[in-house]
């Protein structure tokens, strides 16, 4: 664990917790992104508008110069949609969206989550930490505690899941049967992680 993330993390725990270890991580690779329909949400700021406004011109005058290329393009989107990254990366998530583990992943996905953010183990709980500044506001920082979970919400951290090709990946094994996968930004990362877990952050 980096002393920036624990200089990230430990302002953000309750009184007298402890922070074990720490790493970025994202969703794995085989989980798709769940329905817009579960999602919270949100209006974009002014600038953002701004910007789509922007990309909806240039994308309406591509079209019109090159039709062909961009109805190439439209349905290599639409085939991207609808097939899984499982078939490449193996299976990243098992449960419905109203399981634990779905639940996990429409918050991840949820409130400028994108994905990814601080996983960490204390002595009390897991828990994951994201920085909700935009991508524009660069030097910034908004780190907020976005999800977390007492010991006793899951079953295990699963290191070395069979079926899948990602070198730090590990599966969060919730109380109800259902897990998703995470992968660690650096493979290294992911044996700390799961040993603190091993531990129950002590």
């Amino acid at each position: 664990m980096l002393q920036q993330e624990r200089k990230v993390i430990e302002p953000l725990l309750d009184p007298g917790e402890r922070l074990a270890e720490a790493a970025s991580v994202s969703l794995a690779p085989g989980i798709t992104r769940p329905p817009e329909e579960l999602l919270t949400p949100r209006r974009p700021s002014r600038l953002e508008e701004r910007i789509g406004s922007s990309f909806g011109v240039l994308r309406k005058a591509y079209a019109v110069l090159n039709p062909l290329q961009s109805a190439v393009g439209a349905l290599e989107d639409r085939v991207q949609d609808v097939t899984s990254g499982s078939v490449v990366h193996g299976k990243g998530m098992d449960g419905g969206w109203s399981s634990a583990a779905g639940r996990f992943v429409v918050r991840m996905y949820d409130q400028g989550a994108y994905a990814h953010g601080l996983f960490a183990v204390t002595d009390r709980r897991v828990l994951m930490v994201v920085d909700r500044a935009k991508i524009w506001q660069l030097g910034t920082e908004d780190h907020t505690l976005h999800w977390s979970q007492p010991y006793a919400a899951l079953a295990g951290l699963r290191r070395h899941p069979k079926g899948v090709i990602q070198r730090g990946r590990l599966d969060l094994v919730f109380a109800d049967g259902s897990w998703a996968g995470v992968v660690t930004g650096l493979p290294r990362n992911a044996e700390p992680l799961a040993a603190a877990f091993a531990r129950r952050g002590r």
